[in-house]
């Protein structure tokens, strides 16, 4: 249950809205900061801001209904009454990444991709300061430790039905510290490839749903509210869609390659090596669904696994800028 941070008017603002509210409004500031510093463009940037809170939105409590519609009366209920419920992060990703293409198409910006790595940094930001709202209710946890009892591992938690407090893993924490991790890195960068000139529009957002996108694998595998698919209730929609943005950032670093460098035979192996390494990190999920006494071990591979593809794929992408930077070096003379 929600703690109730105080009244106003006989009404009850909870701290989750407090601290969910703060990440919103430090996600804008990122993103104005970043983006106005970059194209100068204030009426395509505010214009954003406001599209994409109300995508964001609509569309975190339609993906939050897709998921656990148990917990609402009807899909009309959901879609119109906000005072209660709850909302999904996938539903800002797509709500942010709407508002960027409507501004681009109304032409009040020429660069999508440009925005969207404003957007992705920003993202960083707000995500470390939303997850800790859960240090207000029981959400966003793992199984019971009984070897810590302190964050950032664990958080107590109590029983709903025996009402004793339990030490759980404190998911929500590790996914606030991997964002603020993932800020700073992307931060220096964005920065240090716009003060030399050489980064290509696009690549911070690239890079952000690789690393963000591989995070996910692993710490929405350690929730116990996770949210599934209807088809099977099962399998996580996060999980999916993290895996689906490290396979999109493969196949367009890729792409680059191939179109800079030529299709060479070697190309295959690295492809191969990623392919395996995704694969393990796969079976390691069904391994710790099965064996759930052997997290440990099964997370620590599968974060072996996905972190060897992330090289592989920075490695890409390297081999890809080496080769346009040297003509674009040539060309411009």
């Amino acid at each position: 249950m929600d703690k109730i941070a105080f009244y106003s008017g006989g009404t009850a603002i909870y701290w989750n809205s407090v601290v969910l509210t703060l990440a919103a409004a430090t996600a804008i500031c990122f993103f104005l900061a970043f983006y106005l510093g970059k194209s100068g463009n204030g009426a395509a940037g505010f214009a954003a801001v406001p599209v994409s809170m109300v995508l964001s939105l609509v569309f975190s409590r339609f993906f939050h209904w897709y998921c656990q519609s148990d917990s609402y009366q009807s899909f009309s209920a959901a879609m119109t009454d906000y005072t209660a419920g709850g909302y999904a992060l996938i539903g800002v990703f797509l709500g942010c990444t709407a508002a960027a293409a409507l501004t681009r198409i109304v032409c009040l910006h020429r660069n999508l991709p440009e925005m969207l790595d404003a957007m992705s940094i920003a993202g960083c930001a707000g995500i470390a300061v939303g997850r800790l709202s859960s240090l207000f209710n029981a959400s966003d946890r793992g199984q019971v430790l009984t070897g810590f009892r302190s964050l950032p591992i664990a958080y107590p938690v109590n029983n709903v039905v025996s009402g004793a407090v339990e030490y759980r893993l404190a998911t929500f924490a590790l996914q606030s510290m991997v964002a603020l991790a993932l800020f700073l890195g992307l931060t220096v960068f964005y920065c240090k490839g716009q003060k030399r000139g050489k980064l290509k529009d696009g690549d911070t957002c690239l890079v952000f749903l690789m690393l963000y996108g591989a995070s996910q694998v692993v710490l929405d595998s350690t929730r116990y509210d996770s949210l599934f698919f209807r088809s099977n209730g099962f399998v996580s929609v996060v999980q999916v869609l993290g895996a689906l943005a490290l396979v999109l950032a493969v196949i367009l670093f890729s792409r680059r390659m191939v179109k800079a460098r030529g299709f060479r035979a070697w190309q295959i192996l690295l492809w191969l090596l990623i392919a395996l390494a995704i694969a393990g990190a796969g079976y390691m999920e069904y391994y710790v669904q099965r064996w759930g006494s052997k997290a440990l071990f099964a997370y620590s591979v599968m974060s072996a696994c996905l972190l060897f593809v992330i090289c592989l794929t920075l490695f890409i992408r390297r081999l890809a800028v080496t080769v346009e930077r040297r003509y674009h070096g040539a060309y411009c003379g």
